[in-house]
């Protein structure tokens, strides 16, 4: 190749280079401000700010070609903040989180197609106590997520995407009290077990889920 021509390729080359480095630092740096301004916000998921708020990282995210959701997102706890309780997970669990996101969670959110709100996601012992968890929840093995709807959303729709994506351990629409959210899990057993839990009862809806989710409000 001649000289003249190989060096204009080679400053070519870290030209876009340098682009391409340039635009990921933007994102992540944009990702990061957005997310203070999340964590910032009254804990009560579902408000107009926080959507909007979440509305933004997942477009930042789609333009990147990102999933919509980081592990860090799902080791984020109030409970754990305010009790001063570690919540980072092993290594091992890390990578329980990341297969949750890329195998469950990111296809629900594609075929729901609105901002979606992780309420609670990975807990260790201490703080799955602390919350009022089962012993053997599998949130403290990193298999498990709760969810919720951005302002304007619905959960039968998230609970409606979760069903036809279908790739899902144990999907479970939950309220306790007037708080309501549904509890998805990927992991080794691939049950596909659909349950309904209310107010300290579990109920099979595996294949009657349409018309309790019909009647669910």
């Amino acid at each position: 190749m001649d000289q003249s021509v190989k060096k204009t390729v080679i400053v070519a080359a870290s030209v876009v280079a340098a682009a391409a480095a340039g635009a990921v630092a933007w994102w992540w740096h944009t990702r990061r401000q957005v997310e203070k301004v999340l964590l910032g916000l009254p804990n009560g998921t579902g408000n107009i700010s926080t959507g909007i708020v979440q509305e933004v990282i997942d477009t930042t995210n789609e333009i990147m070609g990102r999933s919509y959701f980081t592990v860090s997102e799902l080791t984020r706890s109030a409970t754990a903040t305010a009790r001063g309780i570690n919540n980072t997970p092993s290594p091992a669990v890390r990578a329980k989180l990341q297969a949750l996101i890329t195998e469950c969670l990111d296809p629900i959110r594609r075929i729901y197609g609105r901002p979606i709100i992780v309420s609670s996601g990975y807990r260790c012992p201490e703080l799955n106590a602390a919350v009022g968890g089962v012993a053997n929840s599998q949130h403290t093995t990193g298999e498990a997520a709760d969810l919720v709807p951005a302002s304007g959303g619905s959960l039968a729709g998230i609970f409606r995407a979760a069903v036809q994506f279908g790739g899902f351990d144990q999907l479970i629409i939950e309220r306790r009290g007037a708080s309501k959210w549904v509890h998805v899990s990927y992991g080794p057993r691939m049950r596909h077990t659909i349950l309904a839990y209310n107010n300290g009862s579990y109920t099979n809806i595996t294949t009657s889920w349409e018309s309790y989710i019909a009647n669910f409000a």
